[in-house]
């Protein structure tokens, strides 16, 4: 059930968009075990006039640049993380972001706080519960 949210700058053509899709969710197959069919990402093209850069809004010469969301039921290991995070990065530059301009943040969330179908992740039977997250961590 991982989700990927990608905040991506304005005005990539649709292949591109298409292959970054593909991209990210290999990343999340291959780093953290996740079915294919549980991936979900969500593109949100941001004007580059609302992309701040420096604090100055990005202008038409400013390099592309990536915001990725990690969205995952807890439990997945500091390692399978660390490969996430990699993957992520890499998978960006499907659409010219360069590596040392990607951010990616992962939360998780209890699989109480998760749901799909209108049931939480912890009636499916996955993830860890909050208790075990707070002493995981």
């Amino acid at each position: 059930m991982p989700t990927i949210q990608a905040f991506i700058m304005a005005g990539h053509p649709d292949g591109q968009k298409e292959r970054l899709i593909a991209a990210l969710t290999d990343a999340v197959v291959e780093s953290v075990d996740a079915p294919v069919e549980s991936v979900c990402v969500i593109l949100s093209e941001v004007p580059r006039a609302h992309f701040g850069v420096a604090g100055q809004p990005a202008h038409a010469a400013t390099a592309p640049r990536a915001v990725l969301q990690a969205f995952l039921i807890a439990g997945r290991t500091d390692a399978q993380k660390v490969r996430l995070v990699e993957a992520l990065t890499a998978a960006s530059a499907v659409i010219g972001v360069a590596p040392g301009v990607v951010r990616v943040f992962i939360q998780d969330l209890p699989n109480t706080d998760f749901g799909l179908g209108g049931r939480t992740a912890l009636a499916l039977g996955r993830g860890i519960g909050r208790a075990a997250l707070v002493a995981h961590r």
